[in-house]
């Protein structure tokens, strides 16, 4: 094997792992946790989000709810920075919630988001054409579990340690 036919074969398995660990970042960057609360799943997102990744996140959380039969999503975008998009960003995020939000409920699946910046949440309404009515937004996590929690008639105890 020449010198030539080394690096070409070199090139191809270097191009190849490289394609592994961008698909292991992609699932990383927004996984799918089970909740607490029954039924309940929570996808923290982190990083930039371009429309092809934004893409592959809402494929897998669709997938990911009929697989565990959901019906309650809490998105949140605590991870995500106003950094993380630039001036067409807010206007594609603006229109790619709207289209998990309405995906999500023709599924049935109640969607909750956390976790927006005021920045962002200024960024998004300026530059977006968000239909704030269907979205249903809380400061926090936990916020957003208290209200699953009493819509459900859900309450925590705390136990005694014996």
């Amino acid at each position: 094997m020449n010198e030539l036919e080394k690096l070409t074969q070199e090139n191809l398995l270097l191009t190849n792992k490289v394609g592994e660990l961008e698909s292991i970042i992609e699932d990383l960057s927004a996984p799918i946790i089970s909740s607490i609360i029954p039924d309940t799943i929570l996808v923290p997102l982190l990083g930039q989000l371009s429309d092809y990744r934004f893409n592959h996140i809402q494929t897998k959380i669709l997938q990911g709810c009929v697989n565990r039969q959901i019906e309650h999503a809490i998105i949140d975008f605590t991870g995500l920075s106003y950094e993380d998009l630039d001036e067409n960003g807010f206007a594609l995020l603006s229109r790619q919630i709207d289209d998990l939000t309405g995906a999500l409920q023709l599924m049935g699946i109640e969607t909750l988001y956390v976790g927006f910046s005021p920045v962002l949440i200024q960024r998004m309404v300026e530059h977006g054409q968000m239909n704030l009515s269907t979205i249903q937004a809380f400061s926090t996590f936990r916020s957003a579990l208290q209200h699953l929690m009493n819509k459900k008639g859900l309450i925590f105890e705390k136990k005694e340690l014996v």
